[in-house]
């Protein structure tokens, strides 16, 4: 950005006028005007405007629909993301972002939301007081394939219930990376709204939901009372390894090592949010070797010599390749119905229940318990979500209680 001080004359006088000149708009603009006494304000003036950011002084003229096209664009081309996560980024802005970039209008009494057209129009007042607040009661979504009768396509569906504290704070993070993405091409927008963050106390009316965990009595019902193979050996490998569903799906022929004492499973793969096979891809970012028990170890030779044609995956065979996310909850919801046993979600549950027995069991220590389910000692999902006591000895639970003033 160029300015500079020049003379201009008048009828009959002159005045001084600060210019500014920008070689990537290619536009020039006059900044303020000063009488011919006011020189020296005049390069005050011009001294202050240089120190000031380009995109402040001369603002591009980018309208909020331009700018969203063009950071989605980017997004979608972006090959060190997954796909998954590319999609997602544009729902959050597509969804939780653009119908919130608004302002106050008071016209005869009566307040209501106007879309602000312009990123330099755009200010961080705005954000704090009308596009955060407006998030926090944003509805959730959900995406389904339409009937044919009414025109078919994919269908996005508002729900009355709020997003929750998590996706509040990725909806920000990612109306952040969007600022950058902004500011990065010169196009005016409030550089505070990358310094904002929610203070310490600031979710606490946000009702936290149960984290429901089965205990040990309708784990091993589910599991001992299965009669088809696969389900069996689904379920027992989430209860005694504890992995991610995505990683179950990905395990393969070759992972699951029958001679070493104990016997192991590695988790190594993942599958993405359409069940599509990532070679050597996890959450946790590295493999892991899980031992499992001598009867996992059966049921996984039992299946293995029984499936003639399991799917394939490049120079892998999957073990559990012919299901899917959804019908993998599909099948221990199923199970746990015949049985008339309560269970809430797919898997996940048993994830939760294989850390929270170990802890209350004791045997393994932290790190061990840790590693095994793929988490760091850094992470706090273990100990804030998933460690339940499970009460797994009533027994011992009502004796303590009896003698605990006696």
């Amino acid at each position: 950005m160029k300015i500079w001080v020049l003379k201009k004359p008048r009828k009959t006088s002159y005045v001084w006028i600060v210019r500014a000149y920008d070689p990537i708009t290619k536009k020039t603009k006059d900044l303020e005007t000063f009488p011919k006494n006011k020189k020296t304000q005049a390069e005050a003036f011009a001294t202050e405007q240089k120190l000031e950011q380009p995109e402040n002084v001369m603002p591009a003229d980018i309208s909020f629909d331009v700018a969203f096209k063009e950071y989605k664009e980017m997004v979608l081309k972006d090959d060190k993301l997954r796909e998954e996560t590319r999609l997602l980024k544009c729902s959050l802005i597509n969804n939780h972002v653009i119908p919130y970039i608004n302002k106050d209008s008071n016209f005869n009494g009566v307040v209501s939301k106007v879309k602000v057209e312009k990123l330099a129009d755009y200010t961080y007042f705005y954000f704090k007081h009308g596009f955060i607040s407006q998030v926090l009661k944003s509805g959730k979504t959900i995406v389904h394939n339409a009937k044919l009768r009414d025109g078919g396509g994919i269908v996005v569906k508002r729900l009355k219930d709020p997003i929750g504290k998590k996706l509040v704070k990725e909806v920000v993070g990612e109306f952040k990376m969007f600022v950058r993405y902004c500011l990065d091409r010169k196009w005016k927008l409030p550089r505070e709204i990358l310094d904002y963050s929610f203070s310490k106390n600031y979710f606490q009316d946000y009702e936290i939901k149960e984290q429901w965990v089965p205990n040990k009595d309708t784990v091993n019902k589910i599991i001992y009372e299965e009669k088809d193979l696969l389900n069996k050996a689904l379920f027992m490998t989430a209860a005694i390894c504890g992995p991610r569903l995505n990683e179950i799906l990905a395990v393969t022929y070759c992972g699951i090592d029958l001679k070493s004492d104990p016997p192991t499973v590695s988790f190594e793969h993942s599958v993405d949010k359409w069940n599509g096979f990532l070679e050597k891809k996890l959450k946790a970012g590295r493999k892991r070797v899980v031992p499992i028990s001598d009867e996992l170890a059966v049921l996984f030779k039992n299946l293995m010599e029984q499936q003639k044609n399991p799917r394939k995956e490049k120079q892998y065979k999957l073990i559990f390749g012919s299901l899917t996310k959804a019908s993998s909850k599909g099948r221990i919801r199923t199970a746990a119905k015949k049985l008339g046993v309560k269970w809430v979600g797919g898997l996940k549950p048993l994830r939760k229940f294989k850390y929270s027995l170990t802890r209350e069991q004791g045997i393994l220590t932290e790190i061990q318990a840790r590693q095994q389910q793929g988490w760091s000692m850094e992470s706090k999902t273990p100990g804030r979500y998933y460690h339940k006591d499970l009460d797994n000895n009533p027994e011992k639970t009502k004796e303590a209680v009896n003698k605990f003033l006696n």
